[in-house]
């Protein structure tokens, strides 16, 4: 993700956060206001190639304030 925005903020907030848990699928959030609609397709692309066909969701924002759910994730999860 950094070789599209070096800034960004990468999160990974759910169940992943727990590394006594296995499975389930990979919460990511992102927060960078420089990756656009064509840049989005592209790091889904790469998490694809990189990690197989786990489950992952990705959520890019400029502004993780922007709903209550981002907002959480943003707070509570753990920065990479």
């Amino acid at each position: 993700m950094k070789k599209y925005d070096p800034d960004a903020e990468i999160i990974i907030f759910g169940s992943r956060t727990d590394l006594t848990k296995k499975g389930g699928d990979i919460d990511i959030l992102v927060v960078s206001d420089k990756i656009d609609y064509r840049k989005r397709r592209k790091i889904r692309v790469d998490l694809l190639l990189k990690l197989g066909e786990r489950k992952i969701d990705l959520i890019i924002t400029d502004n993780p304030e922007k709903s209550e759910f981002t907002k959480m994730a943003y707070k509570y999860g753990v920065r990479i």
